[in-house]
């Protein structure tokens, strides 16, 4: 099994209660898709902060930069998919149609990443295309995660 480049931590919580930046990012995502009120309609939302590992070996001997330290915040609607991340210069957000995901775990042998990754057409993009949704190993980060396979399956069979 390869080694993690993070240690992930999640909590569930509100949506009022995320991260300013992530909490901004996510109502202007939702209002720019016209999703409505993210925080009444929210099924289930959760924060997982990556915080990452000290570097060893190879890398570190080769001058390898330092992984920033990032928030990820994801939102279940009864339709869609909301996610916001923060990266070096800000915070980015995307959307996508519960429908069009598909969810895939990270092989375990290869990875060096905790979390999921989401195939799907997300918003603001012509194509389809996959983004890591980064969860805990912890309870906040499974319960996420098994409530988006539940979404999934129910909005691709109904």
């Amino acid at each position: 099994m390869a080694e993690q480049l993070y240690d992930r931590s999640s909590r569930g919580c509100a949506v009022g209660h995320l991260d300013s930046g992530l909490r901004t990012a996510i109502l202007a995502e939702a209002e720019s898709e016209l999703l409505g009120d993210v925080a009444a309609a929210a099924v289930c939302c959760v924060e997982t902060r990556s915080v990452p590992r000290r570097r060893t070996g190879l890398g570190r001997l080769l001058g390898g930069r330092a992984l920033p330290e990032t928030l990820t915040a994801a939102v279940l609607l009864p339709r869609h998919l909301l996610v916001a991340v923060t990266y070096s210069g800000g915070v980015t957000a995307h959307s996508a149609r519960l429908g069009e995901i598909t969810v895939t775990d990270v092989d375990p042998h290869w990875a060096r990443d905790s979390g999921v990754s989401v195939l799907a057409r997300w918003s603001h993009q012509s194509e389809a295309g996959s983004l890591h949704l980064a969860l805990g190993d912890d309870p906040a980060g499974a319960s996420f995660r098994e409530n988006l396979r539940r979404a999934v399956e129910a909005a691709k069979s109904g």
